[in-house]
């Protein structure tokens, strides 16, 4: 029966495809006429089956082998609808065509992209304790396979009402990692957009299959920004997207998230094929295509709420397109490009409302960020729309050409200042935040933020970043890009500015560098290869080729050397076994005490059910004070640091649980491994 279960649960994947082409259908213009276009069937797909998966995780139907039985009876009726038989022999041809005319790119990306997902596949990290967020997402997705939804009912569990409890809603204690208290249904403290997805694989895979889940959008996302770069390249400059897919899929920090149990993977995603579908909407002319690509771009705010900058980077870009506008009439491209920008607002006020009805705790930690994105948004937008409409605030093309070059200048001129003065400039900012407030007062290292950038991708491609970055300016205002183009490159400016001048996360490496997984490693390969494309400029195609060949093998092979300590590193290996076995010694039918170790309690409780709970500091010296009056009471603590040595105590087992981890630095890369390694005893007391 469990087979069967795990074959029925299996259908949601193969589902995703026809239900993006459903959508695309009812989209209706040319997004009807691209339903068969894999990538962008795919991210659709993707997008309405995020927001399902997540309407039944909060509804308590979450069950995968019902969702995968849908998906096999929507794949078998949409194959049948569409006679998908009749479509294969056409298809083939164009197949055969793409190969022909993009043979040796497309090879060579493939071979990148499976030689990045062998690294991220085989060598996951298996976080679940609580400490960082990776863990909060793993016992999240375990917590749905368990219970069906993603509330905790402390009732059912049977911990409502403990003393423990009572003190962590009364805020006299504090509260377990990751876990909200809220009523008698705590609360996960992160979207469950990454969970859900985590949850369905491991429903076939087991456990295992919930640290694997971003390696496959790892890979993903190598795929959509290689086709994404390639549009937009100039043709002759196409070449260059090999060596940028390169470094894209082998630096540390994007092979580290893809073994971890992060959001950002998700999130980068949707801003990598909506961006891509934001270039189809403006090719095509299309106002549709360009709103579904805006609710692409806004899902992201679904999978992670820092996500809103996304509108604030959509309302720039669109202020920035109204400014360089020649008249009050738009053409057709630039349309379509403000209703991506329009798309994007709606989308991302939705999962605005999500936080504030499933995760309020979690949008009121964070409401400083979301109000100032959401203002300057609102401004940016109004800003645009009277640029629009009044010539007077429009810059001529004349003014503008006669700006490029000092624009250009001053872009080189900042780069230079970021990267060589302001690291070594005094006074130093300082950390402030409501949500980890033990780090406040540390530095936050944002003086640094390119050249730490530097160590993850090469001083050549980020040196090539900023002169790119001058380069797209200069195009920009010369009116030498196309709408698509200057959109796309000023969206990735926003972010990209945003997160190296603010990371807001913890300044140790590598944890540092997840801020800038999503926008910023992206933008500054893109920029990169925007400088290439024009120092080559001149170079015959074959010497472009060739050259572009040499040097994805030069940085590719660097980037896999640089990490050569912990590119087969299994962190946290066998972590789920071994916290398996303490739970597996412990009761359901009974509340079960966790002493000084807040990460196991919400480990045992969220991962294995069981009803597991952290009394009162103040009482752990003391049984008597958390343990009932009657009855056996089950306790796990380190028999050195917490003994328990009073009448009825039985020690029922002693359990390792033993940590393999990567050194971590506040100046990158940081390099080498450690092994942390403690003893928890079960206790048993009879009273």
């Amino acid at each position: 029966m469990e087979y069967l279960k795990a074959l029925a649960s299996l259908g949601v994947w193969p589902a995703v495809y026809p239900l993006g082409a459903i959508a695309l259908a009812l989209v209706g213009g040319p997004a009807h006429r691209l339903r068969f276009h894999p990538l962008l069937a795919f991210a659709t797909g993707s997008a309405v089956a995020t927001l399902a998966l997540m309407l039944l995780a909060q509804i308590g139907a979450f069950v995968p082998a019902a969702i995968g039985l849908a998906g096999w009876a929507l794949l078998a009726a949409w194959c049948w609808r569409e006679r998908v038989w009749t479509r294969i022999g056409a298809a083939l041809v164009r197949l055969r065509a793409d190969a022909r005319r993009h043979g040796r790119a497309a090879l060579a990306a493939a071979a990148i992209v499976a030689v990045a997902f062998f690294f991220y596949a085989m060598y996951p990290k298996e976080s679940l304790l609580g400490e960082r967020d990776e863990g909060i997402y793993a016992q999240h997705a375990l917590h749905l396979l368990r219970s069906g939804g993603s509330a905790i009912d402390l009732a059912a569990i049977g911990i409502a009402g403990d003393p423990g409890i009572e003190a962590i809603q009364q805020g006299k204690a504090p509260e377990l990692p990751g876990l909200y208290p809220t009523g008698a249904r705590w609360t996960f403290q992160f979207s469950a957009a990454t969970p859900v997805w985590m949850a369905m694989l491991a429903a076939p895979l087991g456990p295992q299959g919930i640290f694997r889940f971003n390696a496959l959008i790892g890979a993903a996302n190598c795929i959509a920004f290689f086709v994404l770069l390639r549009r937009l390249l100039p043709a002759r400059a196409r070449a260059w997207a090999v060596p940028a897919l390169a470094v894209f899929a082998l630096q540390p920090a994007q092979v580290w998230v893809s073994r971890n149990t992060l959001s950002e993977p998700l999130c980068a995603w949707f801003l990598a094929v909506g961006l891509y579908a934001a270039s189809l909407g403006a090719a095509r002319r299309s106002r549709r295509l360009g709103l579904l690509a805006g609710a692409l771009i806004g899902m992201g705010c679904f999978v992670r709420i820092d996500a809103i900058v996304f509108a604030l980077a959509a309302a720039a870009a669109a202020l920035a397109a109204a400014a360089l506008g020649r008249d009050a009439r738009p053409p057709r491209a630039a349309t379509a490009l403000g209703e991506t920008a329009l798309g994007c607002y709606l989308v991302a006020a939705l999962a605005m409302g999500y936080f504030l009805a499933c995760v309020q705790p979690y949008l009121i930690g964070l409401s400083e960020l979301v109000v100032a994105a959401a203002v300057a948004t609102t401004l940016c937008a109004f800003a645009a729309h009277l640029a629009a409409r009044t010539p007077a605030l429009r810059l001529g093309e004349a003014a503008a050409a006669r700006l490029a070059w000092p624009a250009a200048a001053a872009v080189a001129a900042l780069f230079v200042y970021a990267l060589w003065i302001r690291p070594h400039l005094p006074p130093y900012a300082l950390i402030e935040s409501r949500l980890v407030p033990q780090l406040n007062g540390q530095r936050d290292y944002r003086e640094a933020s390119l050249t730490h950038l530097a160590a993850y991708l090469s001083w050549p491609v980020v040196l090539a970043a900023g002169l790119g970055a001058a380069l797209a300016v200069r195009a920009a205002l010369m009116r030498r890009l196309s709408p698509a183009r200057a959109w796309i490159l000023a969206f990735l400016l926003v972010p990209a500015a945003v997160y190296l001048w603010r990371p807001m996360v913890s300044p140790d490496h590598i944890w540092a560098a997840r801020r800038w997984l999503p926008a910023v490693f992206p933008a500054g390969i893109v920029l990169a290869a925007f400088a290439a494309a024009w120092l080559g400029r001149r170079l015959p195609r074959s010497g472009t080729q060739a050259l572009a060949a040499v040097l994805a093998l030069a940085l590719g092979g660097h980037l896999l050397w640089q990490q050569r300590d912990t590119l087969r590193l299994r962190e946290d290996a066998g972590m789920v076994a071994q916290i398996g076995a303490i739970a597996e010694r412990l009761p359901r039918d009974r509340r079960t005490y966790v002493l000084g170790q807040p990460q196991l309690a919400s480990a045992l409780l969220n991962g294995f059910g069981v009803p597991a709970v952290q009394p009162p500091p103040d009482t752990w010296n003391d049984p008597a004070r958390y343990c009932p009056a009657r009855g056996e009471c089950w306790v796990v603590h380190h028999p050195t640091v917490q003994p328990i040595a009073v009448a009825g105590a039985v020690a029922v087992a002693d359990l390792p649980l033993r940590r393999l981890r990567r050194v971590t630095s506040l100046e990158p890369l940081a390099h080498g491994t450690y092994q942390e390694a403690g003893q928890w005893r079960v206790t048993r007391i009879a009273r």
